[in-house]
């Protein structure tokens, strides 16, 4: 038997998780920065003709999506910007304050 075996054990379980927040914080900043880019595009409302603008609708229209389904989310707040896309953008951007209320002091 190692005397090493249980520290090595749980030194590898940290790292593990620590590259999962580390992935999971890059897919949440992803994802928060296309959003963004999402609400200037439609703000400022230029035209889909432009490839990056395209993409970038294109991108983010999955996340838009569920919300579209609701009455009145087309409904627009500021230019091109609907309620959908504001909504989404507040609900990705609240998302870590639930974390954040869920921390245990200990």
């Amino acid at each position: 038997m190692t005397l090493g075996a249980p520290s090595s054990r749980r030194a590898a379980r940290v790292a593990r998780s620590r590259v999962a927040v580390r992935l999971g914080l890059i897919v949440y900043s992803a994802l928060s920065a296309l959003l963004l880019l999402r609400c200037m595009v439609l703000v400022l409302q230029f035209p889909n003709s432009v490839n990056s603008v395209a993409a970038i609708i294109a991108t983010t229209d999955p996340i838009v999506f569920p919300l579209t389904v609701v009455p009145g989310a087309h409904r627009s707040i500021l230019a091109g910007l609907s309620l959908a896309d504001v909504t989404a953008a507040v609900v990705l951007i609240a998302a870590p304050l639930l974390l954040v209320g869920r921390q245990t002091r200990g």
